[in-house]
């Protein structure tokens, strides 16, 4: 995600990045791991801790969710496409951040089989990745071929 906030910024190693290809596959994956997230992480999770927490990640989606439908219908070209997904990176990292330090510790002292969760939600996250298309690589090779330096596929990294 960092590579479109870097071109943003008019870093030279990101410029030349392919961005259509990028930016769909990163909107498909947020997509996916919110989709896994509220059908078997969040009901999971709401059994045994406070259900305000879940209800703010979920408020949290929903909000990312609509900036990602704003930017799946723009053009890398469109004037607030930049902004639009440096927004995005800033917003999937301050989830992430609350998560790790709100979410995850109260879950890990919970009585949850987290082994036994984490496997459902690799499971379906393979199918997901599966019916989305999402295993063939075509959109990260799109991504990649321009690069002259490798700079493109260590942002895809």
């Amino acid at each position: 995600m960092e590579a479109i906030p870097a071109r943003a910024a008019g870093d030279e190693a990101a410029v030349g990045l392919q961005l259509e290809p990028l930016s769909r596959r990163i909107c498909k994956m947020l997509n996916l791991h919110a989709k896994i997230e509220e059908e078997i992480f969040y009901p999971a999770a709401r059994t045994v801790i406070d259900r305000k927490l879940i209800d703010e990640a979920q408020a949290e989606h929903a909000a990312m969710k609509e900036r990602i439908t704003r930017i799946e219908a723009m053009t890398s070209e469109h004037p607030e496409f930049d902004a639009s997904m440096a927004v995005l990176a800033r917003e999937v990292a301050a989830h992430v951040t609350e998560e790790e330090r709100d979410l995850f510790p109260r879950l890990a002292r919970a009585n949850l089989d987290l082994e036994a969760l984490g496997v459902m939600l690799a499971e379906r996250k393979e199918t997901l990745m599966e019916v989305m298309g999402l295993h063939e690589d075509d959109e990260l090779r799109a991504v990649a071929e321009p690069a002259s330096s490798g700079a493109s596929v260590q942002a895809v990294r």
